[in-house]
């Protein structure tokens, strides 16, 4: 099981449902569908499995890049929403 190497050095397993949770709100004021949402939600949470599968231990920064990087891939917007809530609010 990979292991998350938080921000402020704690480590916890791996929880897919904190990315799901994530692009969930990254989505919210997209205008999809809640369809959509899913799929969107599905498709790069995918990616991102398959990428950390190969992983035994990861930052949890590592993981929020390769995010962006797969939203960058299929909603660039969501990927822009995104950051700019993390510009907004967690750089203080």
């Amino acid at each position: 099981m990979t292991k998350v190497v938080k921000k402020k050095g704690d480590i916890e397993p791996f929880n897919p449902n904190k990315i799901k949770g994530a692009l969930q709100k990254a989505t919210i004021d997209a205008g999809y569908t809640l369809e959509e949402k899913q799929n969107i939600i599905n498709q790069v949470l995918s990616n991102i499995n398959k990428k950390l599968d190969e992983e035994k231990e990861i930052k949890s920064e590592t993981i929020k890049m390769c995010l962006l990087t797969e939203l960058d891939k299929c909603e660039p917007y969501i990927a822009k929403s995104w950051r700019r809530f993390d510009t907004k609010y967690k750089s203080r």
